[in-house]
């Protein structure tokens, strides 16, 4: 079962270093520009919040009062509809902005549940909203981000309502390795944070399709799986399946 996380207020913080977040890429967004420029000297209190594998960041129905970036880590976003139907929207990782399915109605619509130990910095909406009047790269910056998380929408509906379910997994695949690729890491090895259960809600499919299809990639030499090690062995023939 997963467990309540405390909430910001009651979760211990600490100051992010003014050099780091001087490096972050969402710096313009989090702080004030006073010359359009640079950083101001003495840059805004930035709390940190350690959120524990299973525990949730916010939960659907709690009101809007702070957005997350996710430092490290990796998240699963959880939509759950009036009769208890549950979908996974998302899994973000390092380096995403968390939050903006409250900007509509000023609470939030989804769960984002920890998959692992995760780090994220507490952004104070207000705040944000309040550089975004002051700085207009801040602004441009900030739709951006709700701009990619609408396309990131419109693509699982085109995996979900187009693909096949091996067309389906392998552009799931390619996607975690694209990402792993923007953030350094290696775009052919790496460790699937969530279950197979997760990805099956994710992609529409049961989990036993899931781990057949997973087999047949592997038969096919595409890719090698260890348990949530995954390598991509052929990485121009997933991405060419993943494409339908």
């Amino acid at each position: 079962m997963e467990t309540l996380s405390a909430s910001p207020d009651q979760a211990s913080a600490q100051a992010a270093p003014s050099g780091d977040c001087a490096a972050c890429p969402l710096a313009r967004l989090c702080h004030a520009m006073g010359d359009g420029k640079s950083l101001p000297a003495v840059p805004a209190f930035r709390a940190r919040r350690l959120v524990r594998q299973g525990e949730a960041i916010y939960r659907a129905g709690d009101a809007l009062q702070n957005l997350y970036r996710l430092r490290s880590g990796s998240v699963k976003i959880r939509s759950t509809n009036p009769s208890g139907l549950e979908q996974i929207t998302a899994f973000p990782i390092a380096g995403a902005l968390l939050g903006l399915d409250a900007i509509e109605t000023g609470a939030h619509a989804s769960d984002a549940i920890a998959l692992e130990d995760t780090l994220v910095c507490v952004l104070p909406y207000a705040e944000l909203m309040g550089n975004c009047r002051q700085d207009f790269t801040a602004a441009q910056l900030f739709n951006r981000l709700i701009a990619h998380d609408i396309n990131e929408c419109r693509h699982l509906l085109m995996a979900l309502g187009c693909m096949t379910t091996e067309e389906r997994v392998a552009n799931f695949l390619m996607g975690i390795s694209q990402q792993m690729a923007a953030s350094g890491y290696s775009p052919r090895e790496f460790i699937l944070k969530m279950t197979r259960e997760d990805i099956a809600n994710h992609l529409g499919m049961k989990v036993e399709t899931v781990c057949r299809v997973l087999a047949r990639l592997q038969v096919a030499s595409l890719v090698k799986v260890s348990r949530r090690r995954l390598e991509i062995r052929n990485l121009d023939a997933l991405r060419k399946m993943g494409y339908g």
